[in-house]
């Protein structure tokens, strides 16, 4: 799911790099209207995280196939992903 508002792009972005001063702390994107879903993660906002950050990003919600790791493993630069949901339907 693209992002659509760019003011909050901006947002997200200067807050990762906040974060990424404190430096000790990981940061995980949980997006609330696409968790459970199933639909894949939101790759563009990860990236747009993880590529302006040094600490390890954590993309969470939104799973509901194993493609969607291979996808946000390849398109970003996620140091990891949750599942959940998918095991919990017992999809995997």
């Amino acid at each position: 799911m693209p992002l659509t508002c760019l003011s909050t792009c901006f947002f997200f972005e200067e807050l990762a790099s906040l974060l990424d001063i404190l430096s000790n702390l990981c940061v995980s994107i949980v997006v609330i209207n696409i968790s459970g879903q199933g639909k894949g993660f939101d790759v563009d906002l990860i990236k747009l995280i993880s590529d302006a950050v040094s600490i390890p990003v954590i993309a969470s919600s939104g799973a509901g196939v194993p493609d969607h790791f291979s996808d946000v493993f390849t398109k970003t630069n996620a140091s990891a992903a949750l599942a959940a949901g998918i095991f919990h339907r017992k999809e995997v």
